[in-house]
């Protein structure tokens, strides 16, 4: 797991996530402006050990579980 802090990027597309986006914990959240953050839904139960929003890329984390094909953009908010 990266330090804290959170990633974005303006003009609506997608940050580069490193694992979380292949994560089946990341979520994509897009704001009203456009920007588009990853967040971690293992911070909703764990969040001493998780970010909600953590800083991108991501080059380790402990809680990193790949998502399955079937789960590909299962949960993302468009």
């Amino acid at each position: 797991m990266s330090g804290g802090g959170g990633g974005s990027v303006s003009g609506g597309e997608a940050p580069p996530a490193g694992l979380c986006g292949r994560c089946r914990h990341q979520q994509t959240v897009r704001n009203t402006r456009g920007s588009v953050f990853s967040l971690c839904r293992r911070s909703r139960t764990e969040p001493e050990r998780y970010p909600r929003y953590p800083r991108l890329p991501v080059e380790r984390c402990a809680g990193f579980e790949p998502r399955d094909r079937s789960e590909r953009g299962a949960g993302d908010a468009a």
